[in-house]
């Protein structure tokens, strides 16, 4: 009994150490960045980030819990200013100005106490390329603890989508004096049988947009020609993975019922079951702070994703009767187990 303890023992010591050599060659630092070209001047934009008391209006995490706790000290604009959050989804945490050079450049240092305690440096870079256009660089750099060094890789992909996001937002906010995006989160509902014609594409999330209108212009072409009906758009993501840049997705409309396709389109049927519903209220531009308020809800509540397919979008107003797209309503749907 004793040689058989003494055996397993050895096997989890070497197991422990085996982890321990595989941790130390991971990489540990980190350096994410994502810029954006603004068509307004920098003296416009600077205050936009300078200020804290304006982050509520493009943050990318708190647009998906809009109800969360926010406090700013000071004018929120000086150095030692602070601007902290507190919520179910976004966690707790603060953010300080360290450094601040107006309209060039902002340093801050970020603490965060959930989900995980640690601190990283922020930076923004801020230039002139004109006198009504400008480029505003967010990056987050630091370094992982030694027992999440596997977490390294992730970072980029996941603080760098979150930083795209917010910048879309912050150029929405400078270019037009709002930002067309409102996120209401239902939770697990039961979803019917949908049928639909698309097209199928494969792509990178950077040329998403234009793939996708084609492919709706294309099959609304094809439903017209055939006298279908159809009175909602969706997007169906078959393969959709942060972790690798490229996805696949069938565009076009929601069908009465599944119909013999045309050569180049498709004509199938998502099945009836469980999905986390979002509701998206704006332009389709900011749709993806949907998709991070699902995940991260999905997170939040332990509820595990289905594998079947990623999810999709029903678009529920038509642009065409709606020019206001404040005013758009889509609704998201990601499979659950």
């Amino acid at each position: 009994m004793k040689k058989i303890l003494l055996a397993v023992l050895a096997v989890i010591v070497l197991a422990i150490l085996g982890v321990a050599i595989w941790l130390y060659t991971l990489e540990s630092h980190y350096n994410v960045t994502r810029s954006i070209v603004i068509n307004k001047s920098v003296d416009k934009v600077f205050p936009l980030v300078n200020n804290f008391k304006t982050w509520t209006e493009w943050s990318p995490w708190l647009c998906m819990e809009p109800d969360a706790k926010v406090d700013v000290t000071g004018s929120g604009s000086d150095i030692g200013d602070t601007y902290s959050w507190e919520g179910e989804l976004v966690g707790i945490g603060t953010i300080e100005h360290l450094q601040l050079e107006r309209n060039k450049l902002i340093n801050q240092e970020i603490r965060f106490k959930t989900p995980m305690e640690s601190k990283s440096d922020v930076y923004w870079i801020f230039e002139s390329l004109n006198d009504s256009t400008s480029k505003v660089t967010w990056g987050m750099k630091g370094e992982m603890p030694f027992f999440a060094r596997f977490m390294t890789k992730m970072m980029e992909p996941l603080i760098g989508m979150d930083y795209e996001r917010g910048l879309k937002m912050i150029k929405g906010l400078a270019e037009k004096g709002y930002v067309a995006s409102k996120v209401e989160i239902i939770g697990v509902v039961d979803i019917p049988e949908i049928a639909y014609l698309g097209k199928a594409q494969r792509t990178t999330f950077e040329d998403l947009g234009p793939l996708m209108q084609k492919a709706m212009y294309d099959v609304w072409q094809e439903v017209e020609k055939n006298n279908l009906k159809s009175t909602k758009g969706i997007t169906l993501y078959t393969q959709f993975d942060i972790f690798n840049p490229e996805l696949e997705f069938v565009a076009g409309g929601v069908l009465d019922d599944k119909i013999e396709a045309s050569e180049g389109f498709i004509s199938s049927t998502i099945d009836a079951g469980k999905a986390v519903k979002v509701v998206f209220t704006g332009d389709y531009e900011y749709i993806g702070n949907a998709w991070s308020a699902g995940m991260s809800y999905m997170q939040g509540q332990k509820i595990m994703q289905s594998q079947d397919y990623a999810g999709y979008e029903l678009y529920i107003t038509n642009p065409m009767d709606e020019p206001d797209s404040r005013k758009w309503i889509s609704e998201i749907y990601i499979p659950v187990k």
